[in-house]
Protein backbone atom coordinates (compact mmCIF):
# COMPACT_ATOMS: atom_id res chain seq x y z
CA UNK A 1 0.00 0.00 0.00
CA UNK A 2 0.90 3.41 -0.33
CA UNK A 3 1.23 5.55 3.07
CA UNK A 4 1.25 8.39 4.22
CA UNK A 5 3.03 9.18 7.61
CA UNK A 6 4.40 12.54 9.99
CA UNK A 7 8.03 11.61 11.58
CA UNK A 8 9.02 14.53 12.82
CA UNK A 9 7.31 17.53 14.21
CA UNK A 10 9.60 20.49 15.75
CA UNK A 11 8.14 23.62 17.84
CA UNK A 12 7.97 25.30 21.09
CA UNK A 13 10.49 26.00 23.41
CA UNK A 14 8.46 25.77 27.08
CA UNK A 15 5.36 24.57 28.25
CA UNK A 16 4.31 27.31 29.39
CA UNK A 17 4.83 29.51 26.08
CA UNK A 18 2.21 29.48 22.94
CA UNK A 19 4.81 28.51 19.98
CA UNK A 20 5.64 30.96 17.52
CA UNK A 21 6.20 28.29 14.77
CA UNK A 22 5.48 24.54 14.44
CA UNK A 23 7.14 22.58 11.78
CA UNK A 24 6.51 18.77 10.66
CA UNK A 25 7.94 16.55 7.93
CA UNK A 26 5.46 14.00 6.47
CA UNK A 27 6.48 11.51 3.56
CA UNK A 28 4.38 10.03 1.14
CA UNK A 29 5.56 6.44 0.30
CA UNK A 30 3.44 6.03 -3.12
CA UNK A 31 3.62 2.63 -4.95
CA UNK A 32 3.88 3.16 -8.90
CA UNK A 33 0.23 3.80 -9.79
CA UNK A 34 -0.21 6.48 -6.95
CA UNK A 35 -0.39 9.83 -6.85
CA UNK A 36 2.08 11.39 -4.02
CA UNK A 37 1.17 14.41 -5.18
CA UNK A 38 -2.06 14.59 -4.76
CA UNK A 39 -2.00 13.67 -1.46
CA UNK A 40 0.39 17.07 -0.67
CA UNK A 41 -2.41 18.99 -3.08
CA UNK A 42 -4.88 17.46 -0.84
CA UNK A 43 -3.27 18.85 2.43
CA UNK A 44 -2.65 22.00 1.61
CA UNK A 45 -5.86 22.69 0.06
CA UNK A 46 -7.27 21.42 3.18
CA UNK A 47 -4.77 23.43 5.18
CA UNK A 48 -5.60 26.78 3.36
CA UNK A 49 -9.58 26.36 3.64
CA UNK A 50 -9.95 24.81 7.21
CA UNK A 51 -6.72 25.57 9.38
CA UNK A 52 -5.23 29.20 8.10
CA UNK A 53 -8.55 31.04 8.49
CA UNK A 54 -9.10 29.97 11.82
CA UNK A 55 -5.47 30.60 12.64
CA UNK A 56 -5.65 34.06 10.82
CA UNK A 57 -8.74 34.84 13.20
CA UNK A 58 -6.22 35.09 16.17
CA UNK A 59 -3.40 35.88 14.59
CA UNK A 60 -3.40 38.26 11.28
CA UNK A 61 0.57 37.39 9.91
CA UNK A 62 -0.03 33.38 10.26
CA UNK A 63 1.21 30.93 7.44
CA UNK A 64 1.06 27.61 6.53
CA UNK A 65 3.49 26.61 3.91
CA UNK A 66 4.49 23.49 2.26
CA UNK A 67 7.94 22.67 0.92
CA UNK A 68 8.93 19.42 -0.69
CA UNK A 69 12.04 17.98 1.51
CA UNK A 70 12.53 15.00 -1.47
CA UNK A 71 10.60 13.20 -4.33
CA UNK A 72 11.12 9.87 -5.72
CA UNK A 73 8.60 7.40 -7.86
CA UNK A 74 7.88 4.07 -6.55
CA UNK A 75 9.26 0.82 -8.19
CA UNK A 76 7.15 -2.44 -8.92
CA UNK A 77 9.72 -4.60 -10.86
CA UNK A 78 7.34 -7.30 -12.31
CA UNK A 79 8.41 -10.57 -10.76
CA UNK A 80 9.01 -12.13 -14.60
CA UNK A 81 11.21 -9.52 -14.99
CA UNK A 82 14.96 -10.24 -15.96
CA UNK A 83 16.24 -9.07 -13.08
CA UNK A 84 13.14 -10.88 -10.36
CA UNK A 85 13.80 -14.01 -12.15
CA UNK A 86 18.04 -13.60 -11.47
CA UNK A 87 16.91 -12.65 -7.72
CA UNK A 88 14.91 -15.61 -7.34
CA UNK A 89 17.88 -18.06 -8.68
CA UNK A 90 20.34 -15.93 -6.48
CA UNK A 91 18.51 -16.02 -3.34
CA UNK A 92 16.59 -19.44 -3.52
CA UNK A 93 13.26 -17.63 -3.34
CA UNK A 94 10.36 -16.98 -5.46
CA UNK A 95 8.72 -14.76 -2.52
CA UNK A 96 8.43 -11.28 -4.36
CA UNK A 97 6.18 -8.62 -3.55
CA UNK A 98 5.95 -4.85 -3.84
CA UNK A 99 6.46 -2.69 -0.27
CA UNK A 100 5.53 0.75 0.86
CA UNK A 101 9.05 2.03 1.34
CA UNK A 102 11.13 4.25 -0.03
CA UNK A 103 14.46 3.65 -1.96
CA UNK A 104 16.33 5.06 -4.85
CA UNK A 105 15.43 2.19 -6.57
CA UNK A 106 12.74 3.90 -8.62
CA UNK A 107 15.23 6.45 -9.89
CA UNK A 108 17.09 3.66 -11.23
CA UNK A 109 14.07 1.81 -12.70
CA UNK A 110 12.95 5.40 -14.36
CA UNK A 111 16.74 5.62 -15.96
CA UNK A 112 16.29 2.41 -17.66
CA UNK A 113 18.54 -0.04 -15.15
CA UNK A 114 16.78 -2.98 -14.20
CA UNK A 115 16.11 -2.67 -10.79
CA UNK A 116 15.40 -4.65 -7.64
CA UNK A 117 15.53 -4.28 -3.96
CA UNK A 118 16.40 -7.08 -1.85
CA UNK A 119 18.88 -7.68 1.40
CA UNK A 120 18.96 -9.16 5.44
CA UNK A 121 16.43 -8.34 7.32
CA UNK A 122 12.54 -8.21 7.47
CA UNK A 123 10.89 -4.40 7.91
CA UNK A 124 8.82 -6.20 10.73
CA UNK A 125 11.89 -5.17 12.87
CA UNK A 126 13.32 -2.12 10.67
CA UNK A 127 12.56 1.46 11.14
CA UNK A 128 11.60 0.97 14.40
CA UNK A 129 13.35 1.29 18.33
CA UNK A 130 15.27 -1.61 18.99
CA UNK A 131 15.18 -2.05 15.35
CA UNK A 132 17.68 -5.54 14.63
CA UNK A 133 18.94 -8.10 11.85
CA UNK A 134 19.35 -11.79 12.48
CA UNK A 135 22.39 -13.49 11.95
CA UNK A 136 20.88 -15.84 10.39
CA UNK A 137 19.47 -13.41 8.35
CA UNK A 138 23.09 -12.04 7.55
CA UNK A 139 24.24 -15.37 7.07
CA UNK A 140 21.82 -15.87 3.79
CA UNK A 141 22.81 -12.56 2.54
CA UNK A 142 25.83 -13.89 2.70
CA UNK A 143 25.26 -16.87 0.56
CA UNK A 144 23.31 -14.86 -1.57
CA UNK A 145 25.93 -12.80 -2.57
CA UNK A 146 28.50 -15.77 -3.11
CA UNK A 147 26.33 -17.46 -5.36
CA UNK A 148 26.07 -13.29 -7.09
CA UNK A 149 29.81 -13.96 -7.07
CA UNK A 150 30.00 -17.06 -9.15
CA UNK A 151 27.07 -16.03 -11.22
CA UNK A 152 29.40 -12.80 -12.77
CA UNK A 153 32.59 -14.74 -12.33
CA UNK A 154 32.85 -15.87 -15.83
CA UNK A 155 36.33 -17.51 -15.91
CA UNK A 156 38.43 -19.23 -13.83
CA UNK A 157 40.86 -16.26 -12.33
CA UNK A 158 37.88 -14.52 -11.04
CA UNK A 159 36.52 -17.71 -8.72
CA UNK A 160 40.46 -18.76 -7.93
CA UNK A 161 40.73 -14.56 -6.10
CA UNK A 162 37.34 -15.20 -4.87
CA UNK A 163 38.70 -18.68 -3.06
CA UNK A 164 42.18 -16.75 -2.50
CA UNK A 165 40.21 -14.53 -0.39
CA UNK A 166 38.60 -17.08 1.71
CA UNK A 167 35.21 -16.17 -0.16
Amino acid sequence: FSTVQTGVIKGGRALNIVPAECEFDFEVRALPDFDAQAVADQLQAFAHEHVLPKMRAVQADTDIRLRPLSAYPGLATPPESEAARLLALLSNSSEFGTVAFGTEGGLFDQAGIPTVVCGPGSMDQGHKPDEFIALDQLSGCDAMLMRLADYLCADANCRSELARDGR
